[in-house]
């Protein structure tokens, strides 16, 4: 992690200068910890770029109390998070925030966890994420869950079918880990790849822990997965279609009568897909769009605004 971090976030500095009075004129440790949460917690009432002390100051300054710290400043990273996903959808200091709870509680499992789901799937940051749950997994060897995580970004982000397969084959024979682990490495092991796979992981992503921070971005790139993965194999029977009649199809009922496909998909996000007339591509009433994992459209309409200011 760097030395410094320059942050959009509250007043830390104020923290750990709060922190330092208290050590010096209380030497209570109950008070401290209460006056760092409540200075850490309390709403910025204006983001302005303040300073993120290394770790090994963090841990000097934090009275041996390393996970207190470590969970004001998690609490700090969510809120971060929050305020960002539901605005501009860009995360420039989420892996540090990310880097610097599992520096100070090292065995963190739900800051890996979140950070290697919001990483690559949200924030576009697929490196800072694997290196987040490579943490982990050196750190907590025990935890499968974090192995799991570890190696589908491996297969589906960076396409290493080999460290994919190995990850979670370990992950498979961990103590307490669930059954289709196995099988899952066996499948990634086989080279398959495709939607149906990375859909697979996110509904069980969903379903192990469906009230976690990470619930709601697992659930909008599953319905974006699933819609993509529709509309290319609509795409790929109107080709077909084309190349077997000799002319393009008016509606997709062609490609059900044709046997090229064997229904018309149910479309995620409530819409009905549909032959655009303009174009002949696949479109949806709903107004979404196909979707390509390691990007954010928030993000990208927001870097799009940038560069034409």
């Amino acid at each position: 992690m760097p030395t410094s971090v320059r942050l959009r976030q509250g007043p830390v500095l104020g923290a750990i200068a709060v922190l330092l009075g208290l050590v010096s004129a209380v030497g209570a440790v109950g008070a401290t910890r209460t006056a760092l949460e409540r200075t850490l917690l309390a709403p910025a009432a204006n983001e302005e770029l303040i300073y993120l002390p290394p770790t090994r100051f963090l841990r000097a300054v934090s009275l041996g109390y390393r996970r207190a710290l470590a969970d004001v400043l998690w609490f700090r990273a969510i809120s971060y998070f929050g305020r960002h996903y539901r605005g501009d959808g860009v995360y420039p200091w989420l892996a540090h925030l990310c880097d610097a709870v599992t520096d100070l509680d090292p065995r963190a499992e739900h800051a890996y966890s979140f950070g290697g789901v919001i990483l690559p799937w949200e924030a576009s940051q697929v490196d800072a994420g694997i290196a987040l749950l490579e943490k982990g997994v050196r750190n907590m060897p025990d935890a499968w869950r974090l192995q799991y995580l570890l190696g589908f970004n491996y297969y589906f982000f960076k396409g290493d079918l080999a460290a994919a397969s190995r990850v979670l084959g370990a992950a498979a024979h961990t103590p307490g880990a669930p059954d289709f682990l196995g099988p899952l490495a066996a499948t990634i092991q086989a080279t398959h790849a495709g939607p149906d796979t990375a859909i697979a992981f996110l509904d069980e992503l969903e379903r192990k822990d469906p009230g976690a921070p990470t619930a709601a971005v697992v659930r909008q790139r599953r319905l974006e997965l699933t819609l993509t993965r529709d509309i290319d194999a609509l795409t790929q029977a109107l080709a077909e279609f084309a190349r077997r009649y000799q002319r393009p199809a008016q509606r997709l009922d062609e490609l059900v009568a044709s046997g090229l496909v064997p229904g018309v998909p149910v479309e995620p996000f409530g819409g009905q897909y549909i032959l655009e007339p303009t174009t002949g591509a696949v479109g949806t009433t709903s107004g979404h769009k196909p979707a390509r994992m390691g990007s954010s459209a928030m993000r990208e309409r927001t870097l799009q605004g940038s560069r034409q200011d």
